[in-house]
């Protein structure tokens, strides 16, 4: 499992497009979204590298 703040959440509009994003990276991913602590938990089978990339890359930069 990986674990980031993401400090660009900042409703449930962006939790459900990380959640969104991360299930077109791996559909099997689950996603644990803590809006108000900014706090994202991935488990899946991608590489850390392939969620900060794709995160990135959606403007959710991980701290």
């Amino acid at each position: 499992m990986y674990e980031f703040t993401v400090p660009g959440i900042s409703c449930g509009g962006c939790a459900r497009t990380i959640t969104r994003i991360l299930g077109e990276l791996d559909a099997s991913a689950q996603v644990e979204i803590d809006v108000a602590t900014k706090h994202v938990k991935v488990e899946t089978s991608q590489s850390r590298d392939a969620v900060v990339a794709r995160l990135s890359d959606a403007g959710f930069d991980p701290a």
